[in-house]
């Protein structure tokens, strides 16, 4: 699930492809108990954060089963800010296990069917992106220590460890806020300094810093909403530099207990190539969960 988790693996998925305090708008909310009985109440940082990603590896799990519609966004900015180009396409996607478990096919351009090339060169795309991730994956399994398969105290998510989001990030709980008749906890999170850095991922990670919002009862992350602290360099076929950022991750309950992504969204700033400018948006809706998923019984005739 390319937002899985938290936006801190959220940046992993959707960098290219996605201020020491940093204050990001909080949505309105209803106001929380006063600040000492919060402070008396609010759980361990690090422990909440355990739990919420093993909720959410369940849900990781849950999503692989269900087709949705995608619709993506393109949103080119002049550099006033205001809108120069806007796309929006849309997908049927198949989820599955990642990195090449998912199928998707587009079905619209602006509105209108999607042409023959165009369902071609976007097939085309995925199945090079596809190809990528997994040579991606198989470096990453090539470099890192032998683990054992489906450990518990140590769940990977969107193919990362907890173990590695923890030791990136400093957690804080602040208190809780009540998200459309739910509470949620608030936790405000910032990159720790010296965690390595071995590909954009991990560039990516280590300058994110913002808040989440973890529903009390049901531990999945509800809401993300980051911004990067320092520029991110990308190198490939085109040197990019990304000097802010700003993600955004919004959840839903769609099966009891289990909360699907519904909206990400990205905006890049910066330059590409040296000298042209950067100044785009992504935003993407997920609607229309159907689970998959069949169920099948098998019965012995009785005898005559």
């Amino acid at each position: 699930m390319l937002a899985a988790a938290l936006v801190l693996v959220l940046a992993g998925g959707i960098f290219p492809g996605p201020a020491a305090a940093v204050e990001v708008p909080v949505p309105a909310a209803v106001a929380a108990p006063p600040a000492s009985a919060r402070e008396e109440s609010l759980p361990d940082a690090g422990e909440l954060i355990r739990k919420a990603l093993r909720s959410q590896r369940a849900s990781e799990q849950r999503f692989d089963s269900y087709t949705f519609d995608r619709m993506e966004e393109t949103i080119t900015y002049r550099s006033d800010g205001t809108v120069r180009e806007t796309t929006r396409r849309l997908f049927y996607v198949f989820s599955g296990p990642e990195p090449d478990g998912s199928s998707r096919e587009l079905v619209e351009v602006d509105g209108r069917p999607a042409t023959p090339d165009e369902i071609r060169k976007a097939a085309e795309d995925d199945r090079k992106a596809k190809k990528r991730r997994l040579e991606e994956r198989a470096a990453a399994r090539i470099s890192e220590p032998k683990r054992v398969v489906g450990d518990q105290d140590d769940p990977e998510i969107a193919s990362r460890r907890l173990s590695d989001l923890m030791r990136r990030f400093d957690f804080r709980v602040t208190g809780q806020e009540v998200l459309a008749g739910r509470a949620a906890w608030v936790v405000e999170f910032s990159p720790r300094p010296g965690a390595p850095e071995n590909g954009l991922g991990d560039r990516a990670l280590n300058a994110l810093a913002g808040r989440a919002w973890i529903d009390v009862s049901d531990l999945q992350i509800r809401r993300v909403e980051a911004i990067t602290t320092h520029p991110v360099k990308v190198a490939g076929g085109i040197v990019v530099n990304v000097k802010r950022a700003e993600v955004s991750y919004e959840a839903a309950a769609i099966a009891p207990g289990f909360w699907f992504p519904t909206r990400i969204a990205l905006r890049l700033e910066g330059k590409k190539a040296l000298f042209f400018p950067l100044n785009v948006g992504y935003k993407f809706e997920l609607s229309n969960f159907r689970s998959f998923a069949v169920e099948t019984e098998s019965s012995i005739p009785a005898p005559n």
